[in-house]
């Protein structure tokens, strides 16, 4: 009862106190976002042709079949390459820097799902990408069906989502398409039928 009385002896101690525990629950509010955006987040891709190996040697691998699928299609000649999720994850692991590390490429029948850190305001929140690309175009165009992120508060959603989409189309923007190509995604492949 003192507690109370204390506040009401003045008007001046009454909205200090109340503008003080405002303040104090502010802060509460602040810290528990926090803590919930970037513990915890969405389970890693399922790869859907085993394991995921990131390594140089993968990247390479990609490197020269790409070299040779783009040489073939500047011949004047159509032609096709299959990449598997290790050569897949290698080289966007080598290529995608910030806002991104870690990022892993599973793909299925007809779609295929990223998983990656995604750093924002100077913490890490874990996100998962499912969607296709579109290879028609001079440069990939994302084509998102769903993104998950992190233990994120529903007021934030939509901010974190919009900053994962605009940092994958800044990303995709980066690479240069001089052939229109057409994506076949199966468990753990993805095939580029290419024409000149």
């Amino acid at each position: 009862m003192f507690f109370l009385s204390w506040f009401f002896m003045s008007p001046l101690r009454f909205i200090f106190g109340l503008f003080g525990g405002l303040l104090m629950l502010l802060l509460i509010i602040i810290g528990c976002t926090v803590v919930l955006a970037f513990t915890g987040g969405p389970a890693p891709c399922t790869p859907g042709g085993g394991p995921i190996t990131v390594s140089a040697a993968n990247a390479g691998t990609f490197d020269t079949k790409w070299d040779a699928f783009n040489a073939s299609l500047d011949g004047g000649s159509a032609g096709s390459v299959n990449f598997n999720e290790s050569e897949i994850s290698s080289f966007v692991d080598r290529e995608v820097g910030d806002p991104f590390s870690d990022p892993r490429v599973c793909i299925h029948d007809g779609y295929g799902e990223g998983t990656a850190t995604f750093e924002v305001l100077g913490f890490d929140a874990k996100i998962k990408v499912k969607g296709n690309m579109d290879l028609t175009g001079d440069h990939p165009v994302a084509k998102i069906d769903n993104i998950e992120v992190g233990n994120v508060p529903d007021f934030l959603v939509d901010v974190v989502k919009g900053l994962v989409e605009d940092a994958i189309d800044e990303e995709t923007g980066k690479v240069d398409l001089d052939h229109p190509m057409t994506p076949t995604l199966t468990e753990g492949d993805a095939k580029l039928d290419g024409t000149p």
